[in-house]
């Protein structure tokens, strides 16, 4: 009643829906095996149907009105929070009640929060074990009649505080199948469920044993009064308590740490503070799923070392611009192609379609790099790190001199170019968002990070042709041109342009991390380089896996 007063009094009342669901419904729970009255009951169900009437979940408000109804015939609406929709759901499921359509059939059981259950069905008859002790493994046997053809079975089982269905193949064992739901599935009481699925030698099914709807149930006690078995074995071992369980699994002891004393119902903020078996959930201690993961803030943070291998794609905004191989503009250098660095030093003819570069994304080569972050505080997702890398491609070393140019009194404007910087290092600021762990197994954690300062050097470049007024050592040119050149000038053919960017950056960018493990994911991140003192704007798109310690 206290959770029933909060939901309606606090959060129904400021609009908080689902937080006003998620009490009652943790309250109809532990209302379980008839925990509760029928009017408690009740009155819960008309408190859940009232909050989907206020989000305009009418239909659901009316199944809610049904289930009060059948709990406690005198359940009423909340006269203060009653609308007019909420007064015709409520009198469409009186109807349905009074005229039978609501109504627990035969053959029935009490199901969760006194909502109407089902008895486990199927094809195949099977009977559970009566119960079985925690930390031992639980024996599940079916005989298959005679006229079912199976050549296999599948156990679907979950354990008690589990969100998720777990799969085991079953031997062949006498006239049936059997097989054990191992101790680390069993570390906790409450009820395992499972059902069996049945199936021929193509794989197609041919029976069942209970059903994902109504699953059979097998209830882990603390003490026992006999050991089940399979037909013709001996009761299963007992397994290590406290070694085997894992830590954050409902009932299990906290890694590096040992259980609290405090009992059902009581007050708590974390799951070390409750006995083995209960979990802290909404400030008290219960049976249930600890959705934080148990256990103290910092374990539930997870590691806060991450350590990453990356591989990047460069792309290099090339900038638009005429005069690229002159000599004029130090934030160009042009090698003649396939020569081992061999640098234009020439003096092109100023001709359309010549000596141009237009603008657009240049592949400029890649990297690898490895990364170390921390996170700096167990509460907040900051990290601060650094990246150390090796850069491949760029610019290649200029392997002659600039020549000194005669037949005029011009003189030679061209630079040799400085030799391309290889290496990669850079500090990095990074956020998470969307949760607290940073490798989150199953899951996606998006990222925005910020490089205030960065060490690094990204070329690329673009073919252009040049009609050059000089031969290669600096002397004026003095052939009849070409088709394509004026007299007195030569062809040079695909030169390679390379825009050379200065070796510092500062960058951002975002990401995602996609976690195959706890501890072990996949990241990916587009990241933006603004290049200085030399401008250059770098586009880098970069993946790898990342490991949290």
């Amino acid at each position: 009643m206290k959770l029933h007063n909060q939901a309606m009094d606090d959060d129904y009342l400021s609009v908080e829906f689902d937080k006003a669901e998620k009490k009652l419904r943790d309250a109809l729970k532990r209302c379980e095996r008839n925990a509760c009255t029928r009017p408690v009951i009740g009155k819960l169900h008309i408190a859940l149907g009232t909050v989907y009437g206020g989000g305009g979940k009418l239909d659901q408000a009316r199944a809610e009105f049904v289930l009060a109804l059948q709990a406690d015939p005198k359940a009423a609406l909340i006269d203060a929070l009653t609308t007019t929709e909420l007064a015709q759901a409520f009198k469409e499921a009186q109807r349905d009640v009074q005229s039978g359509a609501g109504k627990q059939g035969a053959g029935e059981t009490p199901g969760e929060g006194g909502r109407p259950g089902k008895q486990a069905a199927g094809d195949v008859p099977h009977t559970p074990v009566a119960e079985q002790a925690v930390n031992t493994p639980v024996p599940v046997y079916v005989e298959i009649p005679e006229e079912i053809d199976a050549a296999k079975a599948t156990l679907r089982y979950r354990p008690f505080g589990s969100p998720k269905w777990k799969s085991l193949e079953m031997p062949r064992h006498g006239d049936g199948f059997g097989a054990e739901i191992p101790c680390e599935d069993v570390t906790t009481t409450g009820d395992i469920r499972y059902f069996v699925i049945l199936r021929d030698e193509a794989g197609d099914p041919v029976g069942t044993a209970g059903s994902m709807q109504a699953p059979h149930r097998v209830p882990i006690k603390n003490e026992i009064e006999s050991a089940p078995s399979l037909p013709d074995q001996e009761p299963p071992q007992r397994c290590a308590a406290k070694e085997d369980c894992p830590p954050g699994l409902p009932g299990c002891p906290e890694a590096g740490g040992t259980r609290g004393d405090k009992g059902w119902g009581a007050s708590c903020e974390e799951t070390v503070e409750c006995q083995s078996g209960l979990v802290c959930l909404n400030g008290t201690c219960e049976q249930g799923e600890d959705e934080g993961g148990g256990g103290s803030a910092a374990a539930r943070k997870g590691n806060r070392n991450v350590i990453g291998l990356w591989g990047e794609l460069d792309l290099l905004l090339v900038r638009g611009t005429d005069y690229v191989c002159s000599g004029s503009d130090a934030a160009y250098a042009c090698f003649y192609p396939n020569s081992d660095g061999r640098q234009f030093y020439g003096e092109p003819a100023d001709l359309p379609g010549t000596n141009g570069v237009k603008g657009g994304l240049s592949p400029a080569g890649g990297r690898v790099m490895l990364s170390y972050d921390r996170q700096l505080f167990a509460d907040l997702p900051l990290l601060l790190g650094a990246r150390l890398g090796f850069a491949f491609g760029g610019s290649p070393s200029s392997a002659n001199e600039p020549p000194v140019w005669t037949g005029d009194e011009k003189q030679n404007p061209h630079l040799q170019a400085l030799s391309f910087l290889p290496l990669h290092g850079e500090l990095r600021a990074t956020y998470f968002f969307l949760g607290d762990r940073i490798v989150e197994k199953g899951g996606f954690r998006p990222y925005a990070f910020v490089s205030p300062i960065g060490l690094a050097q990204v070329n690329a470049s673009v073919p252009v042709d040049v009609c050059d007024r000089r031969n290669e050592d600096g002397s004026l040119q003095d052939s009849n041109g070409s088709n394509r050149c004026p007299t007195d000038t030569r062809f040079v053919e695909d030169l390679d342009a390379f825009q050379i960017t200065g070796r510092n950056f500062s960058g951002l960018g975002a990401g995602v991390v996609y976690g195959i493990t706890p501890n072990l994911g996949v990241s990916a991140e587009v990241k933006v380089m603004l290049m200085w003192p030399t401008l250059g704007l770098v586009f880098a798109p970069t993946i790898g896996p990342v490991f949290a310690l």
